[in-house]
């Protein structure tokens, strides 16, 4: 199908048997379908349209649906567009997103007319996801160096390989206006999860890559200019870290603790000034977690079985199938629904049955993928009032 084609989507109301809350899912379970990473940009600002990735075609491409009428609208055509880092600028009126790990693309909304913003250097290519400052002029993004890819797996494997890899790797940042990028850190090390902090571009993070069990210290954090390197937390012992993200109104940077032999997690943050980390509740065993604009609420996903540590007889615990709301004012928690999702691979990502949850502008519901009726869906889940 080419770009600017429309399909209808029939949506599917129905109501969580464990809960009671309302769910609707917005793409059939037949066809592959997926919600972006949860700390990109995927609605409208008001909340009306949504962006998303789906194959209804056979090829996997950015679509855009009118949630008021549930008309789609597909934004890109053709093979190597990464779905799952894609992002909507805060005017809605551009889609970016990586094609062939060598592009940074923007789509107009309106025309559907394509640019390259930025072209990854030869020998390199890009890697993971691509996040844009506040302002989405400027982009934080990693390269690796080809010849130090695994590519001869998919999914958890190359992951892990790619650790043992010590892949060159380098933070990079990307004038959006010059297609230009300056080098702000490189290593010989599996790197990932490039941002700005929100309303401060002179801040950026990354994390050290792989199995959460065998990274000594994940999270960091260094001036735009590539000075002031600093660790956001030094583990204590037995503990891992993951999944986290800028608060949007650029406050703090929370992220999910867990303890080797533990069932629950933890909910914590960190100062991105002082450095001070703080444990701010204790939670289900839940994989990802985000927060709305303020930081008031977290969603979070019930996990499976990890699969991205060394040693997973040693870190078993009960899965947990529920999607959670927290409270951080009261520190109480509400399972929203069940997302009963696989956690499987489909075509070499690993990542695209992953719940990944996020809310509405308004707050008022979350946004997640299952595969819990077939092929990974996109789904909308009302809150419960707490």
């Amino acid at each position: 199908m080419a770009k600017g084609s429309t399909r209808q989507l029939n949506f599917h109301d129905f109501t969580d048997p464990t809960t009671g809350m309302r769910v609707t899912r917005l793409t059939p379970p037949e066809i592959i379908s997926h919600r972006n990473y949860f700390y990109q940009k995927c609605f409208f600002t008001d909340g009306s349209q949504l962006m998303f990735g789906s194959e209804f075609d056979g090829t996997m491409n950015h679509w855009l649906v009118d949630l008021s009428t549930g008309l789609a609208r597909q934004l890109t055509e053709g093979k190597g567009c990464n779905t799952h880092g894609a992002f909507l600028s805060p005017d809605d009126k551009h889609l970016y997103y990586v094609r062939n790990s060598d592009q940074l693309r923007r789509v107009d909304l309106q025309s559907l007319e394509e640019e390259v913003v930025y072209a990854v250097p030869e020998l390199w290519k890009g890697a993971g996801t691509w996040v844009p400052n506040t302002a989405c002029t400027k982009f934080a993004a990693m390269e690796i160096w080809d010849a130090d890819r695994v590519t001869d797996c998919t999914g958890w494997e190359r992951f892990t390989k790619q650790f043992y890899q010590t892949p060159r790797t380098r933070l990079i940042a990307i004038d959006g206006a010059t297609g230009t990028a300056h080098t702000v850190l490189e290593q010989k090390v599996y790197m990932g999860h490039p941002m700005y902090r929100p309303f401060h571009d002179e801040t950026m993070g990354f994390c050290h890559e792989g199995p959460h069990d065998l990274v000594d210290a994940r999270m960091w954090l260094i001036d735009e200019n590539g000075e002031h390197l600093r660790k956001v937390k030094t583990h204590a012992p037995g503990e891992s870290c993951m999944h986290e993200f800028w608060v949007p109104d650029g406050s703090r940077m929370i992220y999910v603790s867990y303890v080797k032999g533990e069932q629950n997690r933890f909910v914590w943050a960190a100062d991105p000034v002082t450095l001070k980390n703080e444990m701010l509740m204790p939670m289900p065993p839940c994989s990802h977690i985000m927060s709305n604009y303020d930081g008031t609420l977290l969603v979070g996903d019930g996990a499976g079985q990890l699969e991205d540590v060394s040693d997973q007889e040693g870190h078993a615990f009960e899965p947990d199938p529920y999607l959670h709301v927290f409270d951080l004012k009261s520190r109480t928690t509400q399972r929203i629904c069940a997302h009963n999702t696989s956690w499987g691979e489909y075509k070499g990502s690993h990542q695209t049955s992953h719940p990944h949850p996020s809310f509405t502008p308004d707050d008022k519901r979350v946004l997640f993928t299952s595969d819990f009726e077939g092929m990974p869906a996109v789904y909308l889940a009302d809150i419960p009032s707490f």
